[in-house]
């Protein structure tokens, strides 16, 4: 597997890479880039594309998802939250999540089901027909035990793979900043 020894975090929000660094204990040189093209072939899949998390995990493991808050934040005009995405059929942890929402960019009502904690930002999306496009930052590998224990019903691998995204308007005011992670297959 080829990495660089450079760190693999893109230009980010301040108020999200502090959240990320001081709030969910994820020291930034912790990411390591990886081109898309060297992922596994099942991380692969599941990163390398313009489609945002919610729907493609949902359709790859055939269950809508739900979200599992483990914090929150507000800092300036960010709602910041740190996640799991779970299966609603099973209740299985398929995706580690921290992200920061421009809360400026949405409506009174779509703030609500924001912050209210209980739905994830894909589906809010796609639920309020909000029109974005997805851009991915970068792809990374992450040694495991750098991370937060991620609930896996297969035995730790020592690394973990995933990306850095952006959700924007299609005019390209951005919505949210996310590192999505992928657990142990």
């Amino acid at each position: 597997m080829e990495t660089t020894d450079q760190p693999a975090v893109p230009a980010l929000p301040a108020a999200f890479a502090r959240f990320m660094r001081e709030s969910c204990r994820l020291p930034l040189d912790t990411f390591r880039a990886l081109p898309g093209a060297h992922l596994p072939d099942l991380p692969r899949r599941l990163l390398d594309h313009r489609r945002d998390m919610t729907s493609t995990l949902a359709d790859f493991h055939g269950s809508p998802l739900r979200v599992d808050v483990r914090q929150v934040g507000h800092v300036d005009d960010f709602y910041l939250r740190e996640v799991f995405l779970r299966t609603t059929a099973t209740d299985r942890v398929v995706e580690y999540g921290v992200l920061a929402v421009a809360l400026a960019q949405f409506t009174l009502a779509q703030r609500a089901a924001l912050t209210a904690g209980r739905t994830p930002l894909g589906t809010i999306l796609h639920d309020f027909k909000i029109p974005f496009v997805s851009a991915p930052l970068g792809f990374f590998s992450a040694p495991a035990s750098r991370l937060p224990p991620i609930p896996s019903a297969a035995p730790a691998a020592p690394e973990c793979f995933g990306r850095f995204n952006c959700l924007a308007q299609p005019t390209g005011e951005p919505l949210a900043w996310i590192l999505e992670i992928l657990p142990s297959p």
